[in-house]
């Protein structure tokens, strides 16, 4: 493992998706917050109002320049730092310590004042009691500072810079090297998309067998139908010229049939891909028009015989999709 877990977001929508953004972080409410401890470190309200005043900020220095254009869609990138159970766990000091020295290379990196940066920065730390999940934080950072859009905080560089920061700060400070760290465990739950290529897999294999089981009867038949033609057994000739065609004809049917499902498999697996692309950008217009369109084909692979999710189970993966978070205000 060459650094601890360090994943970032770009976070989209302008104001409404930094606002919905913001309270997902310190809802309890949320499905996948169920057994989460929710402690912000930092105040990720007032990090997200500092971030809306540098926009306005930004808006207002534009049209006293006569500018116009360069509208920025995405306000703050989101930083999560994780850390597996089996090391020594930071204090809630020392979550803020870490997201400061990332902050702070950040900054250095792109050539910020790291106070500055650090005024646009709300921290969260979610607590995990479950052994699935790891303890982790939040850093939300601004991309508007002093007036001024920094593309480079959206770059790998400043990914970079925030992961060498993470691992001096637990080397430092904790003592633990990522260096020298070896999962215990490196098991994961297959997505979901992922399990229902595997059964397409395995479905296709079973009706290539039965194909060419087919092929093999077809032959066999061929065989005697020679046979018994030389010795002029024109009755048993016939009932083999019927069982040719009875065998055509099943073969026939069932590479209709393959071809039928495998078509339907593959749009019922890109249209999964296609629903957790949209939840993680939270495209809710596109969420609920996806999740239509797996329904649907549910409901024809359900007719040929696989297995879905039922009524009841569609409902509560609808529930828990549903845009949960207005807009409105603070």
């Amino acid at each position: 493992m060459k650094n601890w877990t360090v994943k970032v977001k770009a976070v989209k929508k302008k104001d409404q998706g930094l606002i919905r953004y913001t309270r997902y972080l310190l809802s309890a409410n949320e499905p996948s917050h169920a057994a989460t401890n929710i402690h912000p470190l930092k105040d990720p309200r007032q990090a997200t109002r500092n971030m809306l005043a540098e926009h306005s900020l930004r808006q207002a220095e534009r049209r006293r320049a006569g500018l116009s254009g360069g509208g920025v869609s995405n306000y703050a990138q989101s930083y999560v730092f994780a850390l597996p159970k089996d090391i020594p766990q930071p204090t809630q000091k020392q979550w803020v310590g870490i997201a400061a020295r990332a902050v702070k290379a950040i900054a250095n990196e792109n050539g910020i004042d790291p106070q500055k940066l650090w005024d646009v920065t709300g921290v969260v730390f979610h607590e995990e009691p479950t052994k699935s999940k790891n303890n982790h934080i939040h850093v939300l950072v601004g991309n508007i500072v002093e007036g001024k859009y920094h593309k480079g905080l959206t770059q790998k560089k400043s990914v970079y810079a925030s992961k060498q920061a993470f691992n001096d700060y637990m080397l430092e400070v904790l003592k633990v090297d990522n260096k020298n760290y070896e999962a215990l465990s490196q098991g994961r739950d297959e997505p979901l998309w992922l399990a229902r290529k595997k059964q397409a897999e395995k479905e296709e294999r079973t009706i290539i067998k039965a194909r060419k089981r087919a092929r093999k009867e077809i032959k066999i038949a061929q065989l005697w139908k020679e046979k018994y033609n030389k010795s002029g057994f024109n009755e048993l000739k016939l009932e083999m010229s019927l069982k040719k065609r009875e065998i055509e004809e099943k073969e026939e049917e069932l590479s209709e049939a393959s071809e039928y499902l495998l078509s339907k498999i593959d749009t019922y697996v890109d249209q999964c891909k296609r629903l957790l692309k949209y939840v993680e950008d939270e495209n809710d217009k596109r969420i609920n028009s996806t999740l239509n369109r797996i329904e649907k084909t549910e409901q024809d692979l359900e007719r040929a015989g696989f297995e879905v999710p039922d009524e009841e189970e569609r409902k509560r993966r609808r529930n828990s999709l549903a845009p949960r978070l207005k807009p409105p205000g603070f």
